[in-house]
Formats: structure tokens, sequence, C-alpha cells
């Protein structure tokens, strides 16, 4: 048999695109299993001829993705002499797991085809897992891929967006503790300000844990980022012991009739300005029914109000211990990527006052 590998075949419907997205998950999640995806080729659904040139020139493992209007056995009558066996097709040497687009597929793989792929392979890997937040992604591997090229034996797998990234430090039977231990110290060392979690929990929960911990009640107070926080934290199981109330006060007037916030400090400073998102925390902490505050104010786009600021300007207020603390970001990308930067930093900066990251 020729050296095991892994291969992505999707079928997509003519005239149409196969997400990308689905590609994407598929490939963190066998990356983040140790196995490399060596081809990924995107075919028509009715192109029988391209998937059987395709796959006759490859060899070791392959896992099928498709467009849910196909089904396995349309797909298999272009392989010949292959058996199935627990959902996965053989032909001896080579095999095969056809897995439907649908929100269900990345568990199928998961159950179903890494164990095969594994005991093929022999792997015998483990990995430790970081959350951190408020890296760039470029920035981010550049440096993981720093770390690793002059450690060797361990590599880092990263799964995330909108700065809230996973990154898993993988090492197999062939690493030595020295290297791993190594990796993991040159990367806390890069990223202590940014890590809030050693293990693959979400910041929402992480934030509730904290809050339940310090044994703190919180509230939230937004503009740019219309209440995602809020939703965030109640879509925790348990989040009503720490969050009492989330104030979506998308208008200028809502900011004074609900927070208080001073009509002339608006006028002076402009609705998104440091000293507007400080009103705003300290009128969440006015009631004395919390003792954490969070507010947002910013310009998600995709234009720029009155004021000229730039799109993506935005600032957050933290109100803990008798303080406020007022940062100022400037994030790039369109308005649903600046209002989930914003939603997230905003949690990530609770989590790190009430923790002291």
């Amino acid at each position: 048999m020729n050296t095991l590998k892994t291969a992505i075949i999707a079928f997509r419907q003519k005239n149409a695109y196969f997400p990308s997205e689905t590609l994407d998950s598929v490939i963190d999640l066998l990356n983040g299993n140790n196995f490399s995806v060596d081809v990924v080729t995107v075919i028509h659904a009715d192109d029988k001829e391209s998937f059987k040139e395709t796959f006759a020139r490859l060899d070791g493992y392959f896992v099928l993705v498709l467009n849910s209007s196909h089904n396995e056995y349309e797909i298999c009558e272009a392989i010949d002499g292959f058996d199935k066996i627990n959902h996965v097709f053989s032909d001896g040497e080579r095999k095969v797991m056809i897995v439907e687009d649908s929100p269900r597929y990345l568990k199928i793989i998961e159950k179903r085809f890494l164990p095969e792929l594994i005991t093929a392979s022999g792997t015998d890997f483990g990995k430790v897992t970081f959350k951190l937040f408020g890296v760039e992604e470029r920035a981010l591997r550049l440096k993981l891929d720093e770390i690793a090229y002059g450690i060797g034996g361990i590599r880092f797998n990263v799964i995330g967006e909108f700065l809230d990234y996973k990154v898993e430090i993988i090492y197999d039977r062939k690493s030595t503790k020295m290297s791993y231990d190594e990796a993991q110290k040159a990367f806390i060392n890069a990223f202590k300000d940014n890590i809030y979690a050693e293990c693959d929990v979400s910041l929402q929960q992480r934030l509730v844990d904290v809050l339940k911990l310090r044994r703190c009640m919180i509230a939230t107070a937004e503009s740019f980022t219309g209440g995602n926080v809020a939703r965030k934290i109640v879509s925790v199981s348990g989040a009503s012991e720490v969050f009492y109330e989330g104030i979506a006060s998308y208008n200028s007037e809502a900011k004074i009739a609900r927070l208080g916030v001073e009509r002339a400090t608006i006028n002076k400073f402009k609705p998104v300005s440091g000293e507007v998102a400080s009103a705003m925390a300290k009128g969440l902490m006015a009631s004395g029914k919390v003792n954490v505050g969070i507010s947002t104010t910013g310009i998600a786009g995709p234009n720029s109000d009155d004021s000229d600021f730039p799109v993506g300007l935005c600032y957050i207020g933290v109100a803990f211990d008798g303080r406020i603390n007022v940062y100022k970001y400037n994030f790039d990308g369109d308005r649903h990527a600046v209002i989930n930067k914003g939603t997230n930093a905003a949690m990530f900066l609770a989590v790190k006052t009430l923790k002291d990251i």
C-alpha cells in the first residue's frame, strides 16, 4: 500500500459553489486529530468522469463530503470493487467514507471516520488546548509557525474567528517531552496577555464561570453590539445566577433616559467616545444591584455617523470594584465582523478584569 494520505472530494451542484466553511470545518477537525489533508478537490455533482479520474489518481484514505441532493449509492456506482463495512467502503487498500453535507456531518466524521483513520495510520498523539483572544489570525499563525519551526516535533492547530481562537499544541509519539514543554512555554510567553483558558471553553462560558467564582452580578449596556453581549451570556446554562439585565441603548436618547448619561457629555464628546462608554458603565452601577458592568459604543458600519469617526472605532467600558476602565479598539472587517469582534472583546475584557490575566 502507498503512503497513507487524506483527501477530501466535495461535490457541488452545477453553476453553484460548495460552501468553504464546510471544507474548512472538516480540515480543522482532521488537523486537530494530527492528520494533514493532502488533497482537496471540488467537482460538479453530475460530472462522474471527473470523479472517476480523480479517484483513480489518489491512494490512501478519503472522506467524501456530498451535496445534500446526492446519496452515497449514486457516488459509489463510480467506484468498482468496494465493500461497505460500518459506513466505510474499502477495496482492501483504500478506504472511503461518504458524508452528506448536513449539520451532523462533523459528528459523523468524528465518530465513524476518524477511528478508522487512526487505526489504519497507527497514529498515537496527544494535544493540549488553549483559548485566546485579541490576536489577528495571520499574526497568530506566523508566530506559531516560528515556534514550531524552532523546536520541532510538535505542531499547532488554530480554529476560530473574530479574534477568538482555540489553539491546540499537538505532539505525536515521536515527540520528546522536552520539545512539548518548550513549545508550551514559548506559546504562553508569546500570548500570556491573550490567553483566557487552558481548555476548550467559550468566552461566554468562561465569563459566567468567573462571575460565579467571584460571586458577582453583571449587567450590560450596549450600543453598537445591540444586545449581543447579553445574548451570549444568557446562552450559558446557569447564567441567571450572575446576569442581572441587558440594556440595548442604541439611540443617544436611550443612553440619557436609561443610563443617566449627560446630554452635555454626548454633545461634547459624541456618542462614540470613551467618555460616553464610561458614563454608560457608571449608569449600570448606579442601580446598586450589580458589581460588574460592561458598556459598548462604536461604529459598526458600513458607513460612519455624523462624527466622521472611522468605521470600526469602538469603546468598551468595564466597571468593577469601584473603578471604570475604558478600552479603545479599531476593528477591521464588515459590519458583522466589527459587531462580533466587539462582542468578544467585551467578554474578554470582563474576564481579564475579574481574573487579572
